[in-house]
């Protein structure tokens, strides 16, 4: 029951991760938003590091840990890619793409049972998600140069997926906090070099690379909020996965979508169209379906 008080929360946390992105977006690249993102949640993992056992132990000869790490980095560094490229439709691929990724390897790899009526749950899900995102914009718009990045948010789904993999056979080898502080350091030298290497305008507002505007008080603040959603977030995801099938974690995690446009309705009074009713219907339709009776045997 706990593994499922853990989704819930680390989804609530990452609904705000929007807000952060959009505050802190004002004076940092999207590629330093990443190493910050893996740079402040490193920071915060080995403070409870060392008030937990007093000493730092990192792993980084452990394959998984690489896995993960360059899973990770991957993901939010394709993912930024494509939407300064002004693809607008990411996250619309990328999640379906995690949940189908992990339903195949909970099935193939972790052998854990995945029912029929699991797998429909979960395909609702996806589908519900989907139509949230898209609200009732069609595929069709999807073409051109935007066809071609449907293939990096592709490829960001799948490298998030390892992520969530890499931590899912780690339990049992090493400790959530200290498998996560590895794959996040791994992650942040991946982004810092991405930040040294990204285009830079040709009359830069400062000296350091990434920086774009202002670093204010409530913009630093969003950041380090965003850091510290990361670094918390995916040490619950770690602690639920230990009960919960890869799939269903994915899956979960992904009604961070609805969360977020929730917020959005709530905060900036954006409107409520039929798609996102619909969506959120057949998301919860799809919830359902994989928890009721029986979802122990998975």
């Amino acid at each position: 029951m706990m593994s499922y008080f853990y989704m819930i929360l680390l989804t609530i946390l990452f609904s705000f991760g929007g807000i952060a992105i959009k505050t802190s977006g004002t004076a940092f690249t999207p590629f330093m938003l990443s190493f910050l993102r893996f740079a402040i949640g490193v920071v915060l993992l080995v403070l409870i590091e060392l008030v937990r056992e007093r000493r730092i132990r990192l792993h980084f000869a452990d394959k998984l840990i690489l896995l993960g790490g360059i899973g990770k980095a991957v993901n939010y560094l394709l993912e930024n890619y494509g939407v300064m490229r002004g693809f607008s439709f990411g996250n619309v691929i990328i999640w379906p793409v995690q949940a189908i990724v992990a339903l195949a390897v909970s099935r193939f790899l972790f052998q854990e049972k995945v029912t029929l009526r699991s797998t429909i749950g979960a395909l609702l899900c996806v589908t519900g998600i989907m139509m949230v995102s898209l609200n009732g914009t069609p595929l069709t718009e999807i073409r051109g140069e935007q066809a071609s990045l449907l293939v990096v948010f592709v490829v960001s789904g799948i490298s998030g997926a390892l992520f969530t993999i890499s931590q899912k056979m780690l339990i049992g080898k090493v400790s959530a906090v200290e498998a996560n502080l590895s794959m996040f350091l791994i992650s942040s030298v991946i982004c810092l070099a991405a930040v040294l290497f990204e285009k830079r305008p040709a009359q830069p507002v400062s000296v350091i690379p990434g920086v774009i505007g202002s670093v204010t008080v409530p913009v630093l603040s969003a950041a380090v909020m965003l850091g510290a959603i990361t670094g918390v977030g995916f040490l619950l995801q770690a602690a639920a996965l230990k009960k919960i099938p890869v799939f269903l974690v994915t899956v979960i995690q992904s009604s961070t979508i609805i969360l977020s446009l929730l917020w959005a309705v709530l905060f900036f009074h954006e409107p409520v169209t039929r798609y996102i009713v619909a969506g959120t219907l057949v998301f919860f339709t799809g919830i359902i379906l994989v928890n009721i009776k029986g979802k122990s045997r998975n």
